[in-house]
């Protein structure tokens, strides 16, 4: 029996990848949040963000993402001097070519010439 759910089918799946970091529920939470808000823009099967550190490197934080979505994935990379703002700049980059795909969609459907059935007595007059 199927239940009622309205997230029934709608899920994501987000896998968080870390490296040189510990895992915290707060950084799982802001992660969630993020993809969450691009929902709109494209069905996202999946997700996979890593999270990583660099010791040696000035902007220390590093975020990679890929959504897998119906067609061509998007990619996204950032490095920032803190993980929030690393992850802002990967979710604006991945906003930016989602809206971008869905805008060429668009204008797709707008441009494509629409067949005109009409009888004699019509042709007849033009």
């Amino acid at each position: 029996m199927k239940q009622n759910n309205s997230n029934n089918g709608n899920q994501t799946k987000i896998s968080l990848i870390y490296r040189g970091l510990n895992p915290r529920v707060l950084w799982q939470g802001l992660v969630e949040t993020h993809i969450n808000k691009l929902r709109h823009l494209a069905s996202i099967v999946a997700a996979r963000i890593t999270l990583e550190r660099e010791p040696g490197s000035i902007r220390a934080f590093r975020v990679l993402a890929v959504l897998e979505v119906p067609g061509p994935d998007f990619h996204a990379e950032a490095s920032e001097f803190t993980l929030r703002a690393a992850l802002t700049k990967v979710v604006s980059n991945l906003r930016r070519q989602m809206q971008a795909r869905k805008d060429q969609q668009l204008a797709r459907r707008k441009n494509k010439p629409r067949l005109v059935f009409a009888d004699r007595a019509t042709l007849a007059r033009i």
